[in-house]
């Protein structure tokens, strides 16, 4: 048996339930006493491309259930006798929905024949949703593929510089006392393992903050002794010293995007 094509059903529920146009639904909200307006779409439409002025969100899978007096799911904003316009992107959806309150007992139901996009095109007033929904689109991560996952030093007493470093803004993740692993924005682990340090007491990585001037007054009034800011082709830039001797350079940020 082949299957019915859809759109053809929807040619055909079209002769049975009230088809109204962009202009008339407009007149009608303006009106004195205008529809209960439902936007029957998903809600990632609604929050991308917003709504018609006033219309109720309710989509299409809930619809039965919250139109139905006797569902645990029932919205009170629903009654028998009153107007109801229901609206889709296209006309396709919300035929399917006139026609399934009208069979439940509603008595005066209509859709949108050109649905929300017609309404859009047409130039009538959008509500842009975005702003107070609950469910937004998360944005898209620019962010590069790769990063630095550990850096490590050996320090005397890495309890020292673990407490000097969870100062700085860094989070403690250590599992014990004779290691020390903090994390940095962007999930990169410094370790601090006990042991004679390197000859050379730079540290082999350097850090980098929002604001360098706000930064480096914190942490003077935490008492972690910055140097004096300096200028540089690029950067802005302290140097702290860790307890472990370590001198560890902050510079100003230049990190672009999301991060």
């Amino acid at each position: 048996m082949a299957i019915k094509p859809i759109f053809e059903s929807v040619d055909e529920l079209k002769q049975t339930i009230e088809n109204l146009s962009i202009e008339a639904l407009a007149k009608e909200l303006a009106g004195p006493k205008p529809p209960l307006l439902l936007d029957i779409r998903e809600i990632q439409e609604q929050i991308d491309l917003g709504t018609i002025p006033g219309a109720i969100h309710a989509p299409r899978g809930m619809l039965e259930f919250w139109a139905d007096p006797a569902s645990p799911y029932f919205r009170n904003y629903f009654t028998e006798e009153q107007r109801t316009v229901v609206f889709c992107a296209g006309g396709g959806r919300s035929a399917f929905a006139a026609k399934a309150l009208l069979d439940m007992g509603y008595q005066d139901v209509a859709h949108l024949e050109e649905g929300f996009s017609g309404w859009a095109k047409a130039g009538q007033t959008v509500e842009e949703t975005a702003s107070r929904s609950r469910w937004m689109r998360k944005p898209e991560d620019v962010r590069p593929a790769i990063w630095v996952g550990h850096l490590s030093i050996n320090v005397p007493d890495p309890a020292k510089s673990k407490a000097f470093f969870v100062a700085t803004g860094m989070r403690d993740l250590s599992p014990g006392s004779d290691i020390a692993i903090l994390e940095l924005r962007g999930g990169t682990h410094l370790i601090l393992a006990k042991g004679e340090p390197a000859d050379d007491l730079q540290a082999p990585f350097d850090l980098m903050v929002d604001d360098i001037d706000a930064s480096h007054a914190a942490f003077a009034e935490l008492g972690l002794e910055p140097g004096p800011i300096s200028e540089s082709r690029f950067h802005r830039s302290f140097i702290l010293k860790e307890p472990g001797d370590h001198s560890v350079v902050v510079h100003s940020s230049h990190v672009e995007g999301v991060v």
